[in-house]
């Protein structure tokens, strides 16, 4: 019987990773109760700027609960911060009311956020780990 030959599992998130992950689900859930369900009374049409983060929020859930690759995890931060960097330019208007304000600040937040994610995964990116028993460099 031949051996079988068994390919290294895809590297997960670090617990770094899937902190900034959760806090980008609970800034997300905060910013649409407290702000986007008061703005949308005002103006229904927020409600059609929300639906791309929904799909985000799902993805954020699931790389919190770390079963994601990084290859996952870097689509759904590269996705998450155009979203909010949209978001931003979005409700730039200094001059719009108080919870489009407040809006704005969430989503300056959510860069921030993200572009942590993202250095974090380009700093882990490298680093994988070589099973026992295969040399190394050199």
């Amino acid at each position: 019987m031949p051996p079988t030959l068994t390919l290294p599992a895809s590297p997960r998130l670090s617990r770094l990773g899937r902190a900034l992950a959760a806090a980008q689900a609970a800034k997300e859930t905060l910013s649409f109760l407290l702000l986007v369900l008061p703005l949308a009374l005002e103006a229904p049409l927020v409600l059609v700027s929300a639906l791309p983060g929904l799909v985000l929020y799902a993805l954020h859930l699931y790389l919190a609960a770390g079963r994601a690759t990084r290859l996952l995890a870097l689509a759904a931060w590269v996705l998450t911060l155009a979203d909010e960097l949209w978001a931003v330019l979005l409700y730039h208007d200094l001059g719009a009311p108080v919870p489009a304000r407040r809006l704005h600040l969430s989503h300056c937040l959510g860069l921030g956020i993200s572009l942590l994610a993202l250095a974090e995964l380009a700093w882990r990116w490298p680093r994988r780990r070589r099973p026992p028993g295969l040399p190394g460099p050199g």
